[in-house]
């Protein structure tokens, strides 16, 4: 916690199940004489102060300004706890909890702050390849096609043809229109992918779905044994993980288990498989949606076919990307990580520990997720300096994750279900507060609502008109997506680029965001930034690959955090700041020209060693 002059707690977290947890508080002796201090423990589903810990005088630690009371605590099964430190102060019982707000320990006075916040788990490794990778998601219809039969040419559209985002004839919007993307098409890009980031480094492509399926973006499995005629074939895909190891990049496969498609077979063919509303009339469908069929996970025909489909993924993949995981039971993921014996990510929004207090990192279950988490915070911070937002999401999550799990979750800024970057950085209807989940929440503004119903026509249509970044704000654009890309690849974790962002993408939400990679116009401005990022990612790799984060300062302008031996100074103003402490000109990178000893210019960012 930081320092308010009079109080400090420290703690050790997240741990492993029956490894210690170590505890101390520090206190000034201005506040009196200390008779007994315990941390009291709350796990869900217990009373408070169930679990105690004797926090004892440390006279090692202690001085005549101050006093450090210290305790150990172990705990025989996973899951978060919250803790307060109960007291007593010249013989007066007193409360210490966390004020979120500043950060730092208070006495409680009757006010409602925040308990202290703790995780445990069950050991757990992830892949070494994982860490300090980079991850590069391909959205794989409008990325690149290359040898597409002649068959298929009446199925798709010319390449720069904008993407669908009217109603058809009936008044349905579809996503089935194609530009014949396949997997010879990422063989054939593979250097230029690698060109990212330099091959010492693991590049981790995550494939959107590619099996069967009816619609353009793949989320409706219709077959999940076939690829997508369109796509290619197994042999292709055994011929891109081939080629994609001998260029230090591993590949992993979306994959779709919480619903299919209604086109698929198996609900005519093995019914006991699915959801029913009405049983065998009417199925129950996901957020609605007629064309996806849940499944019924505690079907035991379910499951053999979950193990069947694992078992052909694991042959060629080296990990899968588990489809809004967070909608999948635990006792399922725990199936899922039994019967596939590599690495998985899931779809998690929320928070992972206290989002919906699910057990996906017990140890049993995920090796890591989406940290959209991270991402939010980042845009909340570059765009609209809420530091104390950044602030808290980051060093919970660091508090609270696994370090395995921290190191091996993706940083998500863009992806095919939100805008990109530029859009978010400059748009208009972007949204911050408390009441917003996302800053890219637009469909909650007023404006869009006719009658009180939201208007999805005037939405897309808006949308469209305002696909690309006006000129004059291009510039800033540029800048505060550098920021944003260099806290991406700085933060634990590692960074995923959404096919496109380094050629300067633009576009709102689905389907806006999922334009043809346009490989006839990168803008290398942008291009740049992530070749230069990529260098940096690679010249620190063991720094990046592990989970040591700390944040030293944080405002509105600045912001200052340490990994080991190195410092990271941001400015996310239009203005040079002043920066004492650091000489800037010692600086072994930096996303502008430095020229003086000790001022940051506007919209910089640099990396000194210490």
């Amino acid at each position: 916690m930081q320092d308010n002059k009079k109080i400090l707690v420290h703690y050790s977290s997240p741990n492993i199940v029956g490894e210690r947890m170590d505890i101390a508080l520090t206190i000034s002796n201005e506040f009196g004489f200390v008779s007994d201090a315990v941390a009291l423990f709350n796990k869900r589903g217990e009373q408070p102060g169930t679990t105690r810990c004797s926090l004892r005088y440390d006279e090692t630690k202690s001085n005549e300004t101050e006093s450090t009371f210290s305790g150990t605590i172990k705990f025989d099964s996973p899951g978060y706890r919250t803790f307060y430190i109960g007291l007593k102060i010249n013989g007066q019982v007193r409360k210490i909890e966390y004020d979120a707000e500043e950060d730092c320990a208070v006495f409680a006075n009757g006010r409602d702050f925040a308990f202290w916040e703790c995780f445990s788990h069950y050991y757990f490794k992830t892949p070494e390849w994982i860490k300090g990778a980079v991850m590069y998601q391909i959205f794989v219809d409008t990325f690149c096609r290359s040898e597409l039969p002649e068959e298929f040419n009446d199925r798709v559209v010319s390449w720069d043809t904008f993407p669908k985002w009217k109603r058809d004839s009936d008044g349905v919007f579809r996503n089935d229109q194609r530009y014949g993307g396949n997997i010879k098409g990422i063989i054939k890009k593979l250097p230029y992918i690698r060109s990212l980031v330099p091959e010492e480094t693991t590049i981790v492509l995550y494939l959107t779905p590619i099996t069967q399926s009816p619609s353009q973006n793949g989320y409706d499995t219709s077959d999940y044994e076939k690829v997508h005629e369109m796509f290619g074939d197994w042999n292709d895909v055994e011929t891109l993980v081939e080629e994609a190891h001998k260029r230090n990049m591993k590949v992993i496969l979306d994959v779709v288990f919480n619903h299919s498609s209604n086109e698929n077979p198996l609900l005519k063919e093995d019914p006991e498989m699915y959801s029913w509303i009405h049983k065998y009339t009417k199925p129950a469908c996901w957020w609605g949606y007629e064309g996806l069929v849940e499944f019924n996970k505690n079907s035991p025909r379910y499951v053999e076919n979950l193990k069947k489909w694992l078992a052909l993924y694991e042959k060629y993949f080296d990990g899968i990307r588990l489809d809004v995981a967070d909608n999948l039971p635990d006792f399922t993921l725990k199936i899922i990580r039994k019967f596939f014996g590599k690495f998985i990510i899931g779809e998690v929004w929320k928070n992972a520990v206290t989002g919906d207090f699910r057990e996906f990192f017990f140890g049993d279950e995920l090796d890591a997720i989406m940290n959209y988490k991270f991402g939010i915070a980042i845009y909340r911070y570059i765009r609209y300096g809420n530091y104390k937002n950044f602030r808290h999401i980051v060093k919970k999550i660091c508090k609270l994750y696994p370090k395995e799990a921290l190191m091996a979750s993706a940083i998500f800024c863009t992806s095919h279900d939100i805008p990109r970057m530029p859009n978010i950085l400059v748009g208009d209807f972007m949204k911050e507060g408390i009441e917003y989940e996302t800053p890219w929440d637009m469909e909650k503004d007023s404006y869009w609502f006719t009658n009180g119903v939201f208007d999805t026509d005037k939405f897309r249509q808006w949308e469209f008109d305002h696909d690309q970044i006006p000129k004059e704000k291009l510039e800033l654009a540029l800048n505060m997506q550098a920021l944003t890309v260099f806290l991406q690849y700085t933060l634990p974790g590692l960074p995923s680029i959404f096919a496109g962002d380094e050629a300067g993408d633009m576009g709102f939400k689905d389907p806006m965001n999922r334009k043809p990679f346009p490989w006839n116009n990168i803008d290398q401005r942008f291009f740049e930034i992530y070749q230069k990022m990529g260098k940096l990612r690679n010249r620190y790799h063991e720094t990046f690959a592990d989970a040591n984060f700390s944040i030293i300062e944080v405002d509105e302008k600045k912001l200052v955090y340490k990994r080991d031996n190195l410092i990271f100074v941001v400015n996310r103003t239009s203005e040079n700041i002043w920066i004492g402490e650091y000489n800037i000109k010692s600086a072994s990178f930096a996303l502008k020209n430095v020229t003086e000893e000790h001022v940051l210019s506007a919209y910089n960012a640099i990396v000194i060693e210490i």
